[in-house]
């Protein structure tokens, strides 16, 4: 488990993964497909395996808590694809000492079909609610509507009824039943950042303890919902915050599938938003547009704070903890680099073992070894 990636070929593949992944599909528990989540499945994460794992790791930490690192994938991810993930991941996080705590959303193209064919909204008064297709624009319609689904199921995991709350819940009465032992620390790619804008004020709100650290990779939250969710708990709430994403160039020569000549986070800024040229936390322009991020990220001259920003791709000579190397939207959660950085910060040390390179994050099959040497 510890030296080598999980393959997720099928439903008789993912039980490795149990103590490691809450599934969740439009918000709630999934009851479907490969691998189904329960509220007993996330009692015995809560009362039986992290407990279990926290004994086993903590004189590994001396006077340090055990690092507990809660992940979300980004949007338009089907089920295997981020269950994928999670195999890729899972024995990295637990051969670097920390426990790893996957949501897998189920945002792929399938998935995210059947919740726009819906024309009944189950849970009104959500953020990213029913999609209004009158009110969509003839450009971009079915991308809006397919992204607008991803945002809702977002919103929905950590509503008074989501799994994520669930979550929330059972993490508060952990860390309340054992203060000080783990430091809990968030960290999401691309939509992942917008299900972690729910996910961690919940979580605030049901009494967990102050997040460690909140690092997010190529977000494709909107600037509005990072001023408004996330950013006033930064050094409240939220003890460090990391923004990796690619500079302005990068993000020109990137491309969708090449269907898209620039990145993803432009084709949402400009197509899937409502309104054109929505500033997105991940793209440089949005960010040195605005007076209050320049400020809250410390980019004025002599300026410092509690949130960062990470360029892609950074200079030979940056800090261990400060690289990347990503040139697509896509490729942050699986460049060597990110993670790698990613790592240092939540455990606050420069060895490491270092993240496997080698298979993509989001799909295909995971054959390659994790155990290589900590650099």
């Amino acid at each position: 488990m510890h030296r080598s990636a999980l393959v997720v070929g099928g439903p008789d593949d993912v039980e490795p993964l149990r103590p490691y992944v809450v599934n969740l599909s439009n918000g709630e528990f999934s009851r479907d497909g490969d691998m189904q989540t329960s509220a007993a499945d996330v009692d015995a994460i809560f009362d039986e395996h992290l407990p279990a794992f926290v004994e086993r790791t903590a004189p590994r930490f001396a006077a340090h808590p055990v690092p507990l690192v809660i992940w979300a994938h980004g949007g338009i991810v089907s089920e295997r694809a981020g269950l994928t993930i999670a195999g890729h991941q899972v024995p990295w996080w637990l051969s670097n000492g920390a426990y790893p705590l996957h949501f897998v959303w189920e945002t792929g193209f399938l998935d995210t079909m059947k919740q726009i064919l819906r024309l009944q909204d189950d849970h009104p008064g959500v953020p990213g609610g029913a999609v209004d297709a009158a009110a969509d624009p003839p450009a971009g319609r079915f991308g809006s509507q397919l992204w607008t689904a991803v945002k809702r199921n977002a919103a929905l995991a950590s509503s008074p009824w989501g799994g994520a709350r669930y979550v929330a819940e059972r993490l508060a009465g952990f860390c309340a039943r054992n203060d000080g032992r783990i430091a809990v620390h968030a960290a999401g790619h691309s939509a992942g950042a917008i299900f972690h804008s729910h996910f961690v004020p919940a979580a605030r709100e049901q009494g967990a303890p102050v997040f460690d650290s909140v690092q997010l990779l190529a977000p494709a939250l909107r600037v509005d919902g990072f001023r408004s969710q996330l950013l006033p708990l930064v050094g409240h709430d939220i003890d460090r915050l990391t923004v990796y994403t690619m500079n302005m160039r990068a993000e020109n020569d990137d491309n969708c599938f090449q269907l898209y000549r620039r990145s993803l986070l432009y084709l949402v800024s400009r197509v899937f938003e409502p309104e054109s040229d929505a500033p997105i936390l991940g793209l440089e322009q949005s960010i040195r547009q605005d007076a209050e991020l320049v400020a809250a990220f410390g980019l004025q001259p002599g300026g410092q704070s509690r949130a960062e920003v990470i360029w892609s791709p950074t200079q030979d000579d940056a800090p261990p903890d400060s690289r990347s190397s990503a040139t697509s939207h896509g490729g942050f959660d699986n460049d060597v680099d990110t993670m790698n950085s990613v790592a240092r910060r939540i455990l606050r040390q420069r060895d490491i073992v270092e993240f496997p390179s080698g298979p993509r994050s989001a799909a295909g099959e995971l054959r390659s070894p994790v155990g290589s040497r900590p650099r």
